[in-house]
């Protein structure tokens, strides 16, 4: 195992990634080869993510907040921009308000590894979220902010949730994604870590497919936070990008016995249940038609 890149970067500075859907710019619908119709193939800042009607981008190493936006929001414009060349459009949500069925995986080898692996409920993670790393300045504090950061995920959550709508109707959630990403056999409430030989048996060898809500990411020196949905409002991703920033070094600091996971799942739940941001908010207000033609206005601009 190599711990070497933990101080690799400035302490505390971020690397965010979102993640968008591609649609089709008349109907707004999923699109059926998006991502290999417009990119082809995955570069530094922009990938695929296992639909095809899905892109993420990725920041560079940025130090603040207003970098994160800056970086995002000529990210999505890049992106929109190609996509428009090919009829497409770009909506930033958790969940699609208006879709119904099965988009084509893309053909990269470990999403059918994992297609083979789960079956047809694979299809379901039609879902998007804002994942945030955080560079940490050696292993073992990556591991007291680990444990440090749990009892703030709920929170992050609620603040974020932005996915209140499922198959063209209101879910019952503010955070339906928050309820989907728990069908992956790695989704949701993290293990108590208590050392690396303990992260070492949970990854199985794989760190990039771990869906848990937090996990530390030693390939990159970082602990990444993946609970939050996508925001629609750029800003909105900055916002929580700041909150994690600040979260995570004061978790650095944390000295004490982890949170009961049982009681965490119980708050989780109730964070993705009745939310605590404007987004999903916003969506039930305008119901599922107009909240996407409003998604599609915003996300860029």
């Amino acid at each position: 195992m190599d711990l070497s890149r933990f101080g690799s970067a400035p302490p505390w500075s971020l690397g965010v990634e979102e993640e968008l859907m591609l649609v089709d710019a008349e109907t707004l619908e999923p699109s059926r080869d998006g991502f290999s119709r417009v990119f082809g193939e995955a570069t530094e800042r922009i990938k695929p993510e296992l639909f095809e009607s899905f892109v993420e981008i990725t920041t560079p190493v940025v130090e603040t907040p207003e970098e994160v936006e800056a970086e995002l929001r000529s990210l999505r414009n890049e992106v929109a921009e190609r996509a428009a060349e090919h009829g497409l459009a770009v909506l930033a949500t958790g969940s699609h308000p208006t879709a119904r069925g099965r988009v084509p995986l893309v053909p990269v080898e470990r999403y059918l590894r994992l297609k083979e692996k789960l079956g047809p409920k694979l299809y379901r993670q039609q879902i998007c979220g804002l994942h945030v790393h955080v560079s940490v300045p050696g292993p073992d504090t990556c591991l007291r902010a680990f444990e440090g950061v749990v009892p703030y995920l709920p929170g992050l959550l609620a603040a974020s949730a932005n996915s209140p709508f499922w198959d063209g109707a209101d879910s019952g959630w503010r955070s339906i994604r928050a309820r989907i990403i728990c069908e992956m056999p790695t989704g949701g409430t993290p293990p108590v870590l208590r050392s690396w030989d303990e992260w070492q048996a949970w990854t199985r060898g794989d760190s990039t497919r771990r869906h848990w809500d937090a996990w530390p990411r030693p390939e990159y020196g970082t602990l990444e936070l993946r609970v939050m949905d996508q925001p629609t409002s750029v800003r909105h991703s900055a916002l929580l990008a700041e909150g994690v920033q600040a979260i995570v070094k004061e978790a650095a600091e944390w000295d004490g016995e982890p949170l009961y996971r049982d009681a965490y799942a119980d708050a989780r739940e109730v964070a993705a249940r009745i939310g605590s941001g404007p987004e999903a908010e916003r969506q039930l207000e305008l119901g599922p038609e107009a909240a996407v033609r409003e998604i599609a206005a915003l996300t860029v601009g």
